[in-house]
This record gives C-alpha cells, sequence and structure tokens, in this order.
C-alpha cells in the first residue's frame, strides 16, 4: 500500500484542506476496490485450475472407456453442480444413453526391430483398430509400384492379408494416388492386415466401430524405409452396448427460455500405461462451464441457463447428437447455445465459431469484446462441424463455439496435462460471456 498511499499524498495536496479528507477516502476506496477486484480474480482462476487438475488427474483414467473413467467423471460434475446449487433438470442430473466403443485391454505393444516403442509417445493405434498379434513383413509403396503395370501386378499377387504397408513421401505427397492407394488396400480383395501412418506425433481419439484391418501411427523417427517388419501385440475390447451419459442442469431466470451452455468432457481414456489427461481438451471447458454457473447462481440473468456436460464427443460428437435427439429441455425453447472446447490455450487468436451465420449475435459479441478490450484478437468464423455445437445449429438453433489456436500442439496426446497450459484468455471469454448473457432482456 505504500505506492496507494503517495498517490493518495499527492493529489490530496493539489486540493483545498476543505476537500483533502474526502479526496483521500474516495482514492482509498478506489484503491482497495480494484485489490478486492484482483484478489477476486485470482481466487476465481484458482478454483478453476483446481477443477482442471482434479479432472485431469489419475483417478479419472483419462476421463475415457477405462475402468469407467467417462462416468468418474460424470459423478464429479454432478456433484460440482450440486455443490453449488444448479438444480438438475427433472430428478436426476444424468442422461444416460449407450452406444459402442473399442478400447484395448492391457498394454499394447509394438517393437521394431530391437526398439520397444513407448505408447502415446512413438506409437498408438487408430482406435477402429481391431485384434492384431505377431510378426509381419513390412511392405513399403511408392509411387513405381502403383504406376507401373508389372510392379503393381507383382504387389496384388503378394500376400498382402498378411503384410502391413507403409507409403513413402512419392505416395502421400501426391493427394490423388494417395487416395486411390488407400482405398485400393482397404477393400477386399487386396485388404492388407495394416497401414502405418508415418507422423511427427501420434495423436489417439475414439471410435464407435471397427475395420477389419489396423492402422498404426508411428513417430517418423522411428520408421524408415529401412524397417523390413514389425511385431505388435494389440488387443481389441469392442463393445456394442455400453453406457455412458450426458449431465445437465439449469438455473433459472426470469423467462423459462435458455441460453445453452456446452462442453463435452470425455477425453481419451488410457492407451496402455499412457493417460490422456486431457487437461486443455476440455477439462478448460468444464471449469469454464462451472465458472459459469457459480456466477450465475448469484447473479440471476434474465434468461434461464442450461449447463450441459457431453460424453463422447471424442467418439464422433455422439453424446450432443444423443441430446439433440432425445431433449431433456424443449429445443424451442432454447435461444442460443455456447460451446466451449480447449479454452485454457489461445496465445495466437481466439475463434467465435459460427458467428458469421447470425450477424446480430456477432455485433453484440465483437461490440462488447471491442468496448471493453477482454479478447486481443477474436476471430469470427462461419460453419464448423468439429465439435458438439453442430447438431444445435444443424437442428435449427443458433449455436456459437469459443475455440483458441496457440500452445495448443499437445492436443489429444499424453502431453496435454495441467502445468503447461497459461490460461492466456481464459478470463477475457468468461467475461465476455457474461458480459453478452447479462445484456439480453
Amino acid at each position: 500500500m505504500l505506492y496507494a498511499d503517495s498517490c493518495i499524498d499527492y493529489f490530496a495536496d493539489r486540493q483545498t484542506s476543505k476537500s483533502k479528507s474526502k479526496m483521500k477516502q474516495l482514492f482509498s476506496g478506489a484503491i482497495m476496490l480494484l485489490i478486492c477486484c484482483a484478489c477476486l480474480q485470482a481466487q476465481n482462476m484458482k478454483h478453476v485450475k483446481k477443477v482442471v487438475e482434479e479432472l485431469s488427474s489419475p483417478a479419472f483414467y483419462g476421463r475415457g472407456y477405462t475402468n469407467k473413467g467417462d462416468s468418474l467423471a460424470a459423478d464429479y460434475i454432478a456433484n460440482q453442480l450440486k455443490k453449488t446449487g444448479v438444480k438438475p433438470i427433472g430428478n436426476t442430473y444424468f442422461q444416460r444413453f449407450n452406444m459402442s466403443i473399442n478400447n484395448y485391454e492391457g498394454i499394447p505393444s509394438l517393437k521394431i526391430g530391437q526398439r520397444q516403442l513407448i505408447n502415446g509417445i512413438d506409437w498408438v493405434a487408430y482406435p477402429t483398430s481391431p485384434t492384431i498379434q505377431g510378426n509381419f513383413p513390412l511392405i513399403w509403396i511408392n509411387k513405381s509400384k502403383l504406376t507401373s503395370k508389372r510392379q503393381l501386378k507383382e504387389l496384388l499377387a503378394s500376400d498382402l492379408k498378411n503384410s502391413f504397408i507403409c507409403f513413402d513421401s512419392t505416395v502421400i505427397n501426391n493427394k490423388e494416388l494417395y487416395y486411390f492407394a488407400r482405398n485400393l488396400f482397404t477393400t477386399l480383395p487386396f485388404m492388407v492386415r495394416g497401414i502405418i501412418d508415418r507422423v511427427e506425433s501420434p495423436k489417439y481419439s475414439a471410435r464407435r466401430y471397427l475395420n477389419e484391418y489396423g492402422t498404426i501411427r508411428v513417430n517418423k523417427e522411428f520408421i524408415t524405409p529401412d524397417v523390413k517388419s514389425i511385431e505388435i501385440d494389440l488387443v481389441s475390447d469392442f463393445t456394442s452396448d455400453y453406457q455412458t451419459q450426458n449431465v445437465t442442469g439449469l438455473l433459472k431466470g426470469k423467462t423459462d427460455t435458455c441460453i445453452t451452455l456446452i462442453g463435452h468432457y470425455d477425453h481419451m481414456g488410457m492407451f496402455g500405461e499412457a493417460l490422456y489427461a486431457g487437461a486443455n481438451d476440455n477439462a478448460s471447458g468444464v471449469a469454464m462451464l462451472l465458472e459459469l454457473a457459480r456466477y450465475f447462481k448469484k447473479h440471476q440473468p434474465h434468461y434461464s441457463i442450461q449447463f450441459i456436460f457431453f460424453a463422447a464427443e471424442e467418439a464422433g460428437f455422439y453424446g450432443s447428437e444423443y441430446y439433440v435427439a432425445n431433449p431433456v429441455y424443449p429445443l424451442e425453447k432454447t435461444k442460443l447455445v455456447i460451446n466451449f472446447d480447449m479454452v485454457s490455450t489461445g496465445t495466437k487468436w481466439t475463434e467465435l465459431i459460427h458467428a458469421e451465420l447470425y450477424p446480430e449475435v456477432k455485433k453484440q459479441f465483437m461490440t462488447i469484446n471491442t468496448t471493453q478490450g477482454y479478447i486481443d484478437y477474436l476471430k469470427p468464423t462461419g460453419y464448423d462441424d468439429t465439435s458438439d455445437h453442430y447438431h444445435f445449429h444443424d437442428a435449427g438453433i443458433p449455436a456459437l463455439f469459443f475455440w483458441t489456436e496457440g500452445g495448443n500442439e499437445h492436443y489429444h496426446e499424453p502431453l496435454d496435462t495441467p502445468e503447461k497450459l497459461e490460461y492466456p484468455v481464459f478470463e477475457g471469454i468468461f467475461q465476455l460471456v457474461v458480459d453478452y448473457i447479462e445484456a439480453l432482456h
């Protein structure tokens, strides 16, 4: 407070003696208000980071399909809503549904020569891959093998069904040839046992179906043309009747028309011993929704606010697809949907996806942001079907999507962990959404 006292004395000395005391009191009050606001913001971010750290911890097994990690996360979110005072819609926070999903048992293994690759870091299986166990020859496919009639004939006569293949740069850099080859070798009678994709960093995913052939993603450092065979042990655990759940709750406003705030809570789970923490994707979005719930519980808005935490986003946006087909709150009473995904990064820019589709909504958001300076580079964009919001849009409900660019290079990797997050625009997104909702009547 030494600097604040100096400022007070400076301005007080410039006033008449009659007004010195009043000026000093006003200035002291302003300083204390600023300090209190800063402390409140710091406390809010402390809570946000705590939520992200907890959801990213091993206790939730990556919020996927290992040890019912997704259901453990759903229970955590429901308890947070209950503590905040957000009520369930009906008698439960959960909207349960069944789906197909593939997972892998035990500890998968890939060996190239004498090198045992590290799960999740050096390689992953694409989750449509079936059980594959054994030693397999690796056939390298180049342009000449596909464009020479003689070489192609010899290739197609080889034992493809018991071989893995890998495309070299002469194929990969020719888009038309690459897609021709990919389709050729994943279709009977020339279907291979598996395909190796050489990548900079293997990204994992989740899928609800199995192919007859395998696809594995390997760091290109370990898969070079001198590699002639691989040894793999991959055991699929596919189920067609896996039960999971969306989580939803409602804060009542002054009307039953609602703003629906959404974000997915599921992530990749585990690949062997590799844990996919999903701190940015999308524990950060969950933390955003819970923080908005805490705020609006204390500051009743005009419109009611529904919160939906979706399961199975990583498995093809199935949780939101199911919800839109089976809403627990009438879709016709939904004024706007706002989706939050990967919002603890954003060192380059923040996208307000779908804003270009709704000029008046875009104008309101952009005007608030320009006036208040919440986000340095807010970029409105058009249609995008890469997250849960698009099912609402396709059903005729206006839907926006906050997504950030810059700092999210560990997307779908085990390295997406809490300590790497900087939250450069988290508070700006939060305040922008609060201002927008509070301005609606």
